[in-house]
Formats: C-alpha cells, sequence, structure tokens
C-alpha cells in the first residue's frame, strides 16, 4: 500500500484478515463459493514468462521463416493508438526482405503454441523493432499449418502500439490449451503499454484487454490450479499518478471466452480492493476533496457490488434491534456476545459493526476497535462514527498521525462539515481525556483551520 502514514500497512492488512474471518460464515441461501484451504484466498501475484518455454530458436524457427506460405499482418495506418486498424497480409518473405543483412531470426521470433487443442500446433509470428521500424508496422500473427504450408489465421489488430512481444503463454484452466499474453508499447522507453490476452474458443478467438502492463495479473486465489486474471480498473485520475484510484477485478477463461469472476471470489474485495482504498484515504486524508470522493465512491461501488450477492440472513435485523438495546443499556458483555454473533452472520453491517468498536473500547481492546470500525469504513465510509473510533482506537496504539487523519475524515467525508466539528469540539471536551487522544484531536481542528 502507498503512502507515509506510519503503521497503515500492517494496520489495513489486519482489516483484511478481519474481514476474510468473518466472511466465512456462510450466507443463508448463497450458493456455494471456492475456497483456498486454509479460508484464505492466495494474493501472491504469478509472474510472467515471457513465452520463453515456447520459443523455437536456431534451425527450428528458420524452417518457419522460410515457409513459402508465411505471412504478416501489415497495417495501414499510422496510428498506433486506434483498435481494430486495417491492414492486409503480406509474404513474410517481402517483409524480411528489407533487411537483406540480417538473417530473418533477428526480424521476426517464433514460438510454438497450441492454442486449438488439435495436434498440430499454432506458430506465432511476433515482429522484432527492427522489422517495425516506424515506416512499417506489422502485427504479431498466427500461422496454421494448412497441406504442406502454414497461412496465416489470426492476428493482433486489436491490440495497439507500434512494438510487440510475447508476455505470457500458459494453461489457464487445465484443459491442455494455452493461452496468449501480448504487449503492444510506444512512446519513449515504452511509456505507452497495452495487454492482450488471447485464447481460443468452441469456434473463433477471444481477447481480454488492459491498458497497461501493471494492470494485468496472474493469481491463483483458491490454489486450484487454475489462474484467475486480475484487471486493475482505473474509476478516477484527479490529482497526481499517485494518488489515482483503482478498482480490481476478476476474470477467469472458462474455455470459450475470458468470463467475470468477482462473484466467485467476494472475499477478494475485502482482502485486497477495499484496505487499499481505505489506505489511500488515510494516507491522503488531506488531499482535494475530489480526489477523496473518487475513493469513497470506489468503496461505495464496490460494497454495492459485493452486496449484490450477499444478504443478511433471516431474522437479522430483529437481533440487531436486541444487541443494539443491550449497548444502550451498557451490558457490555451482553451486548459483545450479540454483536459478534451478528457479524459472524452478516460482516457487512455498519452499524454492528460501529457498535462492536464502542464495546471493544470498553475493554481497552484497541487493535479489535480499529479491526471493527476500518471494517465499518468499508462498508460506508461517510459514517462519522466510523472514523471517530478508528481514530481513537490509532491513538491508542500510538499511532498519532492516522489518528489524526481519522479525525480529519469524520469532518471532511462525513457532511456535513459543521455538525462533524461539532461532533469534535464536545469529544475534545470530555473530562478525563487521554493526552494522546487529546492531542491528536486539537491537530485535527487545527488542520482543518477550525478555531
Amino acid at each position: 500500500m502507498r503512502g507515509a502514514v506510519p503503521g497503515t500497512r500492517a494496520l489495513t492488512t489486519t482489516l483484511a484478515a478481519a474481514f476474510a474471518l468473518a466472511a466465512l460464515a456462510p450466507d443463508a441461501g448463497a450458493r456455494p463459493r471456492p475456497k483456498a484451504p486454509d479460508g484464505h484466498y492466495d494474493l501472491d501475484i504469478l509472474g510472467f514468462n515471457d513465452g520463453e518455454p515456447y520459443r523455437l530458436k536456431g534451425a527450428e524457427a528458420e524452417a518457419i521463416l522460410g515457409d513459402a506460405g508465411a505471412e504478416l499482418f501489415e497495417f495501414q495506418v499510422a496510428n498506433w493508438m486506434l483498435k481494430n486498424q486495417t491492414g492486409a497480409y503480406v509474404k513474410l518473405s517481402d517483409a524480411v526482405g528489407r533487411f537483406p543483412e540480417r538473417p530473418a531470426t533477428e526480424l521476426v521470433r517464433v514460438y510454438q503454441i497450441a492454442l486449438d487443442g488439435d495436434p498440430a500446433p499454432e506458430m506465432l509470428l511476433v515482429p522484432t523493432n527492427v522489422l517495425n521500424d516506424g515506416q512499417h508496422r506489422y502485427a504479431p500473427t498466427l500461422l496454421k499449418l494448412s497441406g504442406e504450408t502454414y497461412r496465416a489465421i489470426w492476428a493482433a489488430t486489436e491490440l495497439p502500439g507500434e512494438r510487440y512481444r510475447v508476455q505470457d503463454v500458459r494453461d489457464l484452466n487445465g484443459d491442455g490449451r494455452l493461452e496468449l499474453l501480448l504487449t503492444g508499447e510506444s512512446g519513449k522507453s515504452g511509456y505507452y503499454q497495452f495487454l492482450e490476452l488471447v485464447g481460443y474458443g468452441k469456434k473463433t478467438f477471444a481477447s481480454l484487454a488492459a491498458n497497461h502492463v501493471d494492470s494485468m495479473h496472474y493469481v491463483d486465489l483458491d490454489a486450484d490450479g487454475h489462474i484467475e486474471v486480475v484487471i486493475r480498473e482505473r474509476v478516477g485520475h484527479r490529482g497526481p499518478a499517485y494518488q489515482w484510484t483503482y478498482i480490481d477485478h476478476l476474470h477467469r477463461w472458462d474455455g470459450s471466452r475470458f468470463v467475470p469472476a468477482d462473484e466467485d471470489f467476494p472475499r477478494y474485495h475485502d482482502e485486497q480492493t477495499v484496505p487499499t482504498l481505505i489506505g489511500d484515504l488515510i494516507d491522503h486524508y488531506t488531499a482535494a476533496k475530489g480526489i477523496l470522493d473518487e475513493k469513497v465512491d470506489a468503496i461505495t461501488s464496490v460494497r454495492k457490488l459485493v452486496l449484490g450477492w450477499s444478504k443478511p440472513p433471516r431474522g437479522f435485523h430483529q437481533r440487531k434491534v436486541a444487541a443494539m438495546t443491550e449497548l444502550k443499556r451498557r451490558r457490555w458483555a451482553s451486548a459483545r456476545a450479540k454483536l459478534e454473533a451478528l457479524d459472524k452472520s452478516y460482516p457487512y453491517d455498519a452499524q454492528v459493526l460501529q457498535a462492536l468498536a464502542e464495546v471493544y473500547a470498553q475493554e481497552n481492546a484497541w487493535e479489535l476497535v480499529l479491526d471493527a470500525a476500518l471494517r465499518a469504513i468499508g462498508v460506508d465510509p461517510t459514517q462519522r462514527p466510523a472514523w471517530w473510533w478508528a481514530g481513537v482506537a490509532f491513538s491508542q496504539v500510538s499511532e498519532r498521525s492516522s489518528a489524526v487523519a481519522c479525525f480529519y475524515s469524520s469532518v471532511n467525508l462525513a457532511p456535513p462539515r459543521d455538525d462533524g466539528l461539532a461532533f469534535l469540539r464536545a469529544r475534545r471536551g470530555e473530562p478525563g481525556m487521554d493526552a494522546n487522544l487529546q492531542a491528536a484531536i486539537d491537530q485535527a481542528l487545527k488542520e482543518l483551520g477550525a478555531k
């Protein structure tokens, strides 16, 4: 997680673990979900292989490049940013013939891959930067053996860029057929980069695109040997690039097409997306309101997505009323038991989580207070009590900068502003207040410009 606020990374990691544990309880009426053996998703990113296990070199590559039927797709327009670019297949011998002093293997890389599952593998031709010299642009092209010669069957005409390479080749879903990941780039030092993931379905090719090489990752969330594809979608670009807002979305290759998979892995957003966004709100709490609003909107949209398939069990509301009654009567032990049972059955109720934070505070269990408060923020980041309890907990675990950020946000992100300032001032005036907490509130009020 980015940012300079001490301790935010570790504490939002705690948040992710808390969400994951709470979400293990089955939803009433929900269909079974994939899950890893230990109940947590494996968020480790699998490195790309650059296609090296499938690259042909030496005489094998020369034999393909010397085939009389081999072709490359040549673009007919100079604008490398366009998708679905026009062009035509040209003889490979004509393309490489422009550089008679160079061997063909320096101009075109050759990969042998089995996309469609039949005994004869496809050959992928990828033009090098020498062949794509600015005046001519050729796309990565797939060849298939037809009779005694190779014929072009597909080209990456939807992949922007003017320089191309293979990023990865592997079987994503264990069906014995390979899927191909290509990169196109342009600009100095490859500043502009694009990705296209390609698989062969029942009758045709299907693809999944991303606008930057860092926007696509491979993971195996449930340790089943099948790869999930993470696409980072930029949903906000106000301010400097390090403050832009992203939401991850998951996809899987089902053998015919790339299908959305967020619903199959709902805890991914609890363990990764939401903690990252909350960390950004804390790290950059004084950023322009528009930047912060983009992150608030992102959390809200993710929660709406997750809540679309996660519903409270029957009787949840009645049991919540009973728990809140115990809290109001300050029957702390009874309130804790009831609230924890509610949280276990449905971990996305902000009121329950805020009440849990209050109960844990009576026991000075500050790590538990922080977990509950941050999770409440992850459900609704405009809830003032959630930011308040997060700030209190941060102050008690000696994370003053994060405490100030939370108190600041309790006013800045939970309108109306005047009510927020009055809320902080009222708390500031409570007798016997801890010195660390008082100092954090004072600093937040100062940064808010309050007198």
